[in-house]
């Protein structure tokens, strides 16, 4: 068996998923700072790889072949879903190589595509799935075929919670909601024209967010006037402008933009940058992407919720490997929310820079 991970997210190459299978023989509550979190995290992973010793042993005997598992993302081309993709790549290169074999499959926001690699995944042999569903009520009777065929499986981001034999990890979509429409109830100016945009019809994050946006944004500040609201089917950055353009001629000056994420936010922003109508403009969003934190930091986006990619990425493995070793029979865990803005910007900034997802020039350049 190689060693290497094979990531494989082009339409050619998903294509041809099956021969690649077919050759593959088949929260405890912290938060991940920096570079020395990363240094805690993999001492841990030691320590728990020394632990499951024995009983992976007894399991590779067995079979004659190190554990194989695949991760199936929702959406490559999804700023978010790519750098949780690297980060899962990262840790298992880091901690896991000599555990198990990994790799990772592009669902390119198709539902009925995620739901054919799981059984593809199924098929060949592998040992356990992670799932980054783009629809949780598509992705759960395939889900439940893996648990039900004996495959451990975890749903992350979202997590698709009450499927028997199945583990989830996960944010807790709508305290991300909560925390930004709380912030914006705050902030938002007197009788402001208001323009909400989400995505991914179906996808548990998304619909909570949004809810938690009606729940309390507005819920509370009755002022405001609601002129545009869409759920957009396609999840590309072309998608998001063409609405946010389309707002703008219809409507004019917009002077709050609720999105559901930073790619979203980011979007609405260019559309509009140039234009001064706009300059005063409140963009609020999730996810804590890295150029919505230099947004923040220049003035042009005012809040996003933190989903930490690197904790994702430990935590299921970490997880999966104790399921496969048999240490777990079940994993249900929620990571931490973390609201960022301007008061606090700098020092996600500062970890990005540790870890190497923001450059000093481009911290400095926005300072």
């Amino acid at each position: 068996m190689k060693k290497s991970v094979r990531t494989i997210i082009s339409a050619v190459l998903c294509s041809t998923l099956i021969l690649s299978l077919a050759a593959c023989g088949g929260e405890k509550k912290e938060e991940t700072k920096g570079a020395d979190a990363g240094a805690e995290t993999t001492a841990a992973a030691e320590s728990k790889a020394e632990e499951g010793t024995e009983a992976a042993a007894g399991t590779e005997a067995a079979s004659g072949e190190k554990f194989k598992v695949l991760y199936v993302s929702r959406n490559q081309a999804d700023t978010f879903a790519a750098r949780l993709s690297g980060d899962f790549v990262k840790y298992w290169e880091a901690n896991y190589q000599d555990q198990f074999e990994f790799d990772v499959q592009d669902a390119q926001a198709d539902p009925d595509k995620e739901n054919q690699l799981i059984e593809q995944g199924i098929t060949a042999g592998y040992d356990g799935i992670i799932v980054q569903p783009n629809d949780s009520d598509a992705q759960t009777p395939y889900v439940k075929q893996a648990a039900d065929a004996g495959v451990k499986v975890i749903t992350t981001n979202a997590g698709i919670r009450d499927i028997e034999g199945a583990s989830w990890i996960d944010a807790d979509p709508y305290e991300q909601g909560r925390v930004i429409a709380e912030l914006a109830v705050k902030q938002a100016p007197e009788n402001a024209k208001v323009a909400i945009m989400s995505c991914n019809p179906g996808n548990l994050h998304t619909e909570s967010r949004l809810q938690a946006y009606k729940d309390i944004f507005v819920a509370q500040r009755t002022d405001c006037e609601i002129v545009a609201e869409k759920i957009c089917t396609q999840s590309d950055q072309a998608t998001f402008m063409q609405t946010m353009e389309d707002w703008v001629q219809a409507y004019g000056k917009i002077d709050v933009v609720l999105t559901i994420g930073d790619d979203l936010a980011k979007a609405c922003y260019e559309v509009v940058k140039d234009d001064p109508t706009f300059a005063d403009t409140q963009y609020y969003a999730v996810d804590a992407n890295p150029d919505a934190l230099l947004r923040i930091k220049a003035g042009n986006q005012d809040a996003t919720v933190m989903q930490d990619t690197q904790e994702l990425a430990q935590k299921n493995l970490d997880a999966m490997y104790d399921l496969m070793t048999g240490k777990q029979e079940k994993v249900e865990e929620t990571i931490e929310t973390i609201l960022i803005t301007p008061e606090n910007v700098d020092e996600y900034i500062e970890k990005y820079i540790e870890i190497g997802i923001i450059t000093q020039e481009e911290y400095d350049a926005v300072k």
